[in-house]
């Protein structure tokens, strides 16, 4: 590399990036770390976020990281700025629509609508252990954002077709898999990996939300596959 590149983080559903601070504020060396928030409103459907988000990446050599709900956001944007993008990572990620049964239990429009319960957060994104400012601070990030706009993203995730989700050839690729992931079923993290054969693969023990709830272990294997490069 000529230069060292920036981390750019799209951060997950909520859009954010509050949910992931601890992830992108921990010591990275010189390491030069970019939370890229989603717009709040206006259409949801990845071309559209596409295409606002391509307007603002930084300037110069990129690492794009995608979590969960950018997954295939980051791979798109990578194909889009080949030319500058040197490498793809992916939390809780996945290149189709994820067919898991904890879909059918959640009532898109009307969870966000109301204060979600706290075992339904614990119970699919953030771990039964996982501690009550964890789940103040997920919901708090939720309440930030309109019903609308959660809704029509959860819709964009389920419309997802595989071929949607570009594999830049010869890119490098670090896939960060859930070991106790509700969302994401085996069958879409193992379809991941087929979708990107030549990736690394790091499994952490941790739920969905693995920068929320693992950021330490999740920092140290991205700048160990950083410093790979």
């Amino acid at each position: 590399m000529n230069s060292s590149p920036t981390l750019v983080i799209l951060p997950g559903l909520d859009g954010t990036g509050t949910l992931s601070e601890t992830f992108a504020g921990g010591n990275w060396d010189d390491q030069r770390v970019v939370v890229l928030p989603l717009p709040a409103d206006g259409p949801q459907d990845y071309d559209m976020l596409e295409s606002a988000l391509a307007a603002r990446l930084p300037e110069g050599p990129l690492v794009l990281l995608g979590e969960s709900f950018t997954s295939p956001l980051a791979s798109r944007l990578a194909a889009r700025e080949r030319g500058r993008v040197e490498a793809l990572i992916l939390a809780g990620g996945f290149c189709a629509a994820p067919r898991s049964p904890s879909f059918s239990l959640i009532p898109l429009r009307s969870l966000f609508l109301m204060k979600p319960p706290v075992g339904l957060l614990r119970r699919f994104l953030l771990g039964d252990d996982a501690p009550g400012e964890a789940v103040e601070a997920l919901l708090k990030a939720v309440e930030s954002i309109s019903a609308e706009t959660l809704a029509n993203r959860v819709e964009t995730v389920l419309a997802l077709a595989e071929d949607e989700c570009p594999s830049p050839e010869g890119l490098p690729v670090l896939l960060l898999q859930a070991r106790h992931d509700e969302v994401i079923p085996w069958e879409a993290q193992s379809k991941l990996e087929r979708h990107f054969p030549e990736a690394k693969v790091v499994w952490i023990e941790g739920p969905h939300l693995l920068l929320d709830r693992r950021p330490d272990e999740c920092r140290e294997a991205v700048k160990a596959f950083l410093a790979g490069l």
